[in-house]
Order: structure tokens, then sequence, then C-alpha cells
């Protein structure tokens, strides 16, 4: 199973560089993109004291929101296919036999980043929790930004989740590690402190066993078999 799981993308020749080697270095490759998780959504706030979030989410109608995320969807393909690959858009929101389709002819599924529950609710809407694991067994190398890094991991409640929370921390738990993206020491929600503090909270109160790698932009978790690596510029951590 190869997969490279960034905090922002591919923003420099070292992750270039291990994508590439996930690859064999081949760029005529077919490449399945996977926007979903950036749709222009909008959650009902709940009760519950702190501002946490109910399950209760819609997509925005809006106009110029829809027309802008077409554009990014568009731009996003077309970056992809000036580096040589043959990229197409796969909205997990269409006829779940037709994203199947289309993921399973895929050399390369890219996950782009944006809403990770929202993203998991369309993973299960579509089916995508049944058969994405089976996908990467047979060959086909995954790409993660950022929410879509954290949709193979085994949790995303890394700092958020607590018991009277009506979202799913759950993911597809396709890696035995979680993952700390956008991680920066100067920002109170993600100094190492605090979330080493957060993991033991969840630990007091769920099953949470797992090895948490802190991601900084510009770094990424390069999985090849059972090789696991923290690679990009800067200090490296996990807790």
């Amino acid at each position: 199973m190869k997969l490279l799981l960034t905090s922002n993308g591919i923003k420099n020749p070292e992750l270039e560089q291990a994508f590439s080697e996930l690859i064999g270095g081949r760029k005529d490759l077919k490449m399945a993109l996977i926007p979903t998780a950036g749709d222009p959504i909008e959650w009902k706030p709940s009760a519950i004291p702190g501002g946490h979030l109910s399950d209760d989410w819609k997509l925005v109608t809006d106009t110029e929101r829809l027309e802008k995320n077409k554009k990014w969807h568009e731009e996003w393909r077309k970056n992809v296919e000036d580096k040589g690959y043959k990229a197409y858009i796969v909205d997990l929101k269409d006829d779940p036999a037709i994203v199947k389709k289309l993921l399973s002819d895929a050399d390369i599924i890219n996950v782009s980043g944006g809403d990770g529950n929202y993203l998991m609710d369309q993973v299960k809407a579509s089916g995508l929790d049944k058969y994405l694991k089976d996908l990467l067994n047979k060959g086909i190398v995954y790409l993660g930004t950022s929410a879509g890094s954290n949709l193979v991991t085994p949790s995303i409640g890394l700092g958020w989740w607590k018991p009277e929370e009506t979202l799913e921390h759950k993911c597809l738990g396709i890696v035995d590690f979680c993952l700390a993206v956008h991680q920066k020491e100067d920002d109170d929600r993600s100094e190492t402190q605090k979330i080493i503090d957060y993991k033991m909270y969840l630990q007091s109160v769920i099953e949470y066993p797992w090895k948490v790698y802190l991601l900084k932009d510009g770094q990424a978790i390069k999985v090849d078999g059972d090789n696991i690596e923290h690679i990009g510029p800067g200090v490296k951590k996990s807790i």
C-alpha cells in the first residue's frame, strides 16, 4: 500500500520526490481528483456549550460561491494535467456506481482538504468506505491533503471531539496512526503540549491507542508498505 498524506499538499521538492518514488517516476497515469471535502457547506450550530456543531449540514446555494468552487475544480484539474497526468474530477455526491467505476480505473486517488466530517458523510453515502482499502491494496496510490489525509486515519477527533459531541470522530482506519495537520507552535490550538494534553483526555474517555504525527505545512507522512516516514522540512514530532 502506498500513500502520501500531506498537511497542505505537495509544496516542495522533498515531497515531490517522495510522491515520484511512490508512483515509480511515471507521469502517464490517471489521477482521480476528489474535491468533495471543499464543497461550500454550512453547519447548524448545536446547543452544546463551547460552539460545537451538530451533524446537520446543508450545501450552500449561493451562486457566487458555487461558481468559485467550480473554478477551483477546473484549476486543480488543469494544474495536475500540466504536470503530465491524466486528471479527472470525481464528486462523491454523484451516482455511487459511477464513482466506484471512476476510482477503480484510476492509478492515483487524490483527495483534497476541506471539512473532514462532511467528507466522511459523503464517503459513507457514496459507499467509498466499503472499498477504498481494497483499491489501495490492489496498487492504486493515495495522495491526501489535510482532511483528505485524515480520511484514512482511525480518528479526526483530536482537538475537538468530546463525549457529548454529535459529530462522528471515526475515520476509515486504513492506517494505524493519526495526524495533527497544519501544526504551528505559535498557534494556541496546535501547540505541542495542547495536543499531548488532548490526546491524554481522549484516552480517558474513548479507546485512543494511536501514535499521532504532528504535521507542519510542507510536511507529509509517506507510507510504502510497512515503511512509514515523516518527511518534509522542519522539526518532525510525534506523540
